[in-house]
């Protein structure tokens, strides 16, 4: 007989709760943000001399870059809003709303990297009253102000329906057609303005990438940007909301997308050639490496939209961000690394200039996913209640 003591067991111990992927990307994002909000106050309150590596002889860095890239990527609110309601391409309709909240988000960023690039910041109200109008810059300046201020109008129905607000709505459906009319137009003077910009160092920009339908290039990679865009944030905001993903509009955008990256690619093949500047393409040297690789990058992203890989969702992603990667490098082409710099002058961003750009590019992508998971993301009830 067996008189032994039975060990008492040890009480199981409660699982410990798992963090969801989602719930570490929200923290993630949110403590990038809080980083870069500290590192954007120190830098406004210590000065452009401790907080950057910007000197005389290399005054534009990583925020110009990422801020004429953001305003090439916040092409896809006015792409949208003009493929449907000026073209009547109704059935493009889901994806717009998206492309609209990222549009002013990015817009917001845009506004926030200026101020962090100016010496006085305190005097950013300047150009209002003291007009420069010979200046490409006095344009590009009131266009955005004004085109951010179209965005919030056309973002507002999302709000007012999540309030249960009804006349706002319906009074900003009364008026959306001029307002996208306004909003269509200003975007288009200053994303091609943003090209002309560069006309003004003839000299200081390399003669691969200067050339006088520089604001036509813009503008078209504008819209190759906004479609690429739409194309990866429409899905993603359908996967965020549980909704599916309307057949046919990821194809359409990839298709769309090709065929501006065609003219893109004719425009500036042909400009170079009647400049006679194919020859610096083959030199081999630092800049015709650059270029090779920004129209690699684009003809890669160009033979996936023209393939039938374009209605497979994986190369659908992969083509959209070879488009987008394309226009990045080009404006940080234009922006720094096809600038001729004098003799010995260097560039390397400081870390606070990093921190405070990872911090606002963070900002964006935390509160374009809470507006998706919270906002009237999706509009087809509400458009067809107010509008019809």
């Amino acid at each position: 007989m067996n008189l032994a003591i039975p060990t008492p067991r040890a009480p199981a111990q409660p699982p410990r709760p798992r963090v969801s992927g989602r719930a570490a990307l929200i923290a993630g994002l949110l403590l990038l943000t809080l980083i870069g909000g500290a590192a954007s106050v120190y830098r406004l309150f210590t000065g452009l001399g401790p907080t950057t590596a910007l000197s005389d002889e290399v005054p534009w860095g990583i925020w110009i870059g990422f801020d004429f890239a953001l305003i090439a990527f916040s092409g896809a609110a006015f792409t949208m809003a003009g493929l449907v309601y000026i073209l009547q391409r109704e059935s493009y309709r889901p994806a717009m709303r998206p492309a609209i909240l990222f549009g002013l988000l990015g817009y917001i960023a845009v506004l926030v990297l200026l101020l962090l690039d100016l010496g006085r910041w305190d005097r950013f109200w300047s150009f209002f009253i003291n007009w420069n109008v010979h200046s490409p810059l006095f344009e590009i300046s009131w266009c955005i102000v004004l085109y951010s201020t179209v965005l919030m109008i056309e973002f507002s129905p999302q709000l007012f329906e999540r309030l249960g607000k009804e006349r706002p709505v319906r009074w900003v459906y009364r008026i959306v057609i001029p307002l996208v009319i306004a909003a269509v137009t200003l975007s288009s003077l200053h994303q091609s303005t943003l090209g002309t910009l560069y006309l003004n160092m003839p000299y200081r920009l390399h003669p691969l990438w200067y050339s006088p339908i520089l604001s036509l290039l813009f503008f078209l990679s504008s819209i190759v940007a906004g479609l690429a865009v739409t194309l990866l944030i429409y899905p993603l905001a359908c996967q965020i909301r549980g909704k599916p993903v309307a057949e046919g509009i990821p194809a359409g955008l990839a298709r769309g997308a090709a065929w501006m990256l065609l003219l893109y690619a004719l425009l500036r093949l042909g400009d170079m050639a009647l400049a006679a500047e194919l020859p610096a393409l083959f030199a081999l040297d630092r800049f015709s490496l650059l270029m090779w690789l920004e129209l690699g990058l684009a003809l890669a992203a160009m033979a996936i939209f023209f393939s039938r890989e374009r209605e497979r969702r994986g190369w659908q992603r992969v083509g959209a961000l070879l488009a987008l990667a394309h226009v990045l490098l080009n404006r940080f082409s234009a922006t720094l690394f096809a600038q001729v710099a004098p003799e010995g002058a260097s560039y390397f961003p400081h870390a606070l200039e990093w921190l405070s750009t990872l911090g606002v590019l963070a900002a964006v992508a935390l509160a374009w996913y809470l507006g998706v998971r919270m906002l009237s993301i999706f509009d087809s009830h509400s458009h067809a209640k107010f509008h019809h």
